[in-house]
């Protein structure tokens, strides 16, 4: 505990944040004297941050794996992965998941990690190998834990807890308390702490009503009366509405990210660091999209198809209104499409304003072929593509750097011409294929 006492002002900077949240701080003062713990908090409300803080103040110095963390995504794990790292912590960090190339992770081993995150799956393969000595483990995560459950983890989670004989600690985070805990777990005593009444946001509920045949233009339509600098989700409940959405959207030249799990795994990051960065406003998605995942602030959620189930409308809608501010949640219906049971309310008529057409983003994502494992960092990419005097560091937005690759968002006025005068140079002495990111 004395090195989270006496480097949380040093954490909060690191991570751009200046004070603890009543949560964050409740769960260091619970973590202190109860060593399982549920922990109920909303998406959005900073519940990454309070159990990270419980379980650092649990870690010293000695070897091997002595935390894990275990999440049902792998946009999750890698969440995760980034706030640790931003946190700048003594501590070595790391991420295994499926579509990450096992023999890397492997090579990772070769210095035990203090801190592991992984999806179940790949955490149970590795035990199984024989990578890691899971012994040396004292502290457990199960983060989303109702959602791994739902996903069908539970088998996964069993076999790990039973390879674990040193637990002293276990903690669950929840977005409801309606999750069973199982017998594997092995928790007679749990403190909670509940935040799952915070005080959230007022979202605005509303719908446009469209013919039968014209629920992609009324979507359309939505997206054009957004204005400028507006971002948002549409949600579909299955793959395919995504997919017919996309080729309509196509169609119009509208840009726009996409994400479900039909999508491989680099090409699910590449869609969500587009829309992180500003490359794309517009995100449609399947439910993955609703929790667990690394997203901006957004302006509007909008439901192509209502969820059957209402927990599911709820975590849609978590998307927007964080932090105590407004949000949009926009239904759009067919005139045959029954409201679900669980709207008490109708939702009011929605007035679309009309625009011609949807101004492409202010930015769009470079790739460039250079990554960790080649040395190369933010300060270096920063540093290449500054060497132009026709660009600035206004120029340059958001950097993100994986093993072998990296993506940068530059302004889109700029991007041609620095994508002609830079794609032949090399990158710390190294030659770098540099590309518009697809």
């Amino acid at each position: 505990m004395t090195f989270i006492k006496t480097n949380i002002p040093t954490l909060l900077k690191n991570l751009g944040f200046q004070t603890l949240k009543p949560m964050q701080e409740a769960m260091l003062s619970a973590s202190s004297k109860n060593p399982n713990i549920l922990l109920l908090a909303p998406t959005g409300s900073g519940k990454t941050l309070a159990y990270l803080l419980s379980i650092l103040s649990n870690i010293d110095n000695k070897p091997g794996v002595q935390a894990l963390l275990l999440a049902p995504t792998r946009e999750l794990v890698l969440q995760i992965e980034n706030v640790l790292k931003r946190m700048k912590l003594p501590w070595k960090v790391n991420a295994c998941y499926g579509g990450h190339k096992f023999s890397i992770e492997r090579q990772n081993f070769t210095s035990p990690p203090t801190i592991l995150i992984g999806t179940p799956g790949r955490i149970e393969d590795h035990i199984r190998r024989g990578t890691f000595n899971p012994k040396t483990i004292s502290r457990i995560v199960f983060d989303e834990f109702d959602k791994a459950l739902e996903f069908g983890f539970s088998k996964q989670m069993e076999a790990i807890l039973k390879e674990i004989p040193n637990c002293k600690g276990k903690l669950l985070v929840s977005a409801t308390q309606a999750t069973e805990i199982p017998e594997y777990l092995q928790l007679n005593t749990i403190h909670t702490v509940d935040f799952s009444e915070e005080e959230k946001g007022t979202i605005k509920s509303q719908q446009i009503t469209t013919l039968i045949d014209e629920k992609t233009e009324g979507l359309l339509q939505l997206l054009k009366s957004f204005g400028t600098n507006k971002n948002a989700i549409v949600f579909s409940n299955h793959r395919d509405a995504c997919d017919r959405i996309c080729d309509y959207l196509d169609e119009h030249e509208v840009v726009y990210s996409i994400f479900h799990g039909g999508l491989e795994q680099p090409q699910r990051e590449l869609e969500l660091l587009k829309f992180r960065n500003g490359s794309s406003r517009i995100l449609i998605a399947t439910d993955i999209a609703a929790r667990g995942i690394d997203i901006p602030e957004l302006d509007a959620v909008v439901h192509y198809q209502m969820p059957n189930i209402e927990s599911t409308f709820v975590h849609r809608n978590g998307r927007t209104a964080r932090m105590k501010s407004s949000g949009r949640s926009i239904l759009i219906r067919t005139e045959n499409d029954a409201l679900p049971s669980y709207l008490k309310e109708t939702p009011a008529l929605l007035s679309l304003k009309t625009y011609d057409a949807i101004e492409d983003p202010e930015w769009i994502t470079f790739y460039v072929g250079k990554g960790k494992k080649d040395k190369v960092n933010k300060m270096d990419l920063v540093g290449f593509f500054l060497q132009f005097d026709f660009v600035s560091k206004t120029d340059l937005g958001l950097i993100e750097v994986k093993d072998f690759s990296a993506y940068i968002a530059i302004k889109r006025n700029k991007s041609k011409r620095l994508l002609a005068v830079s794609r032949n140079l090399k990158i710390k002495n190294k030659k770098a294929k540099i590309a518009f990111a697809k």
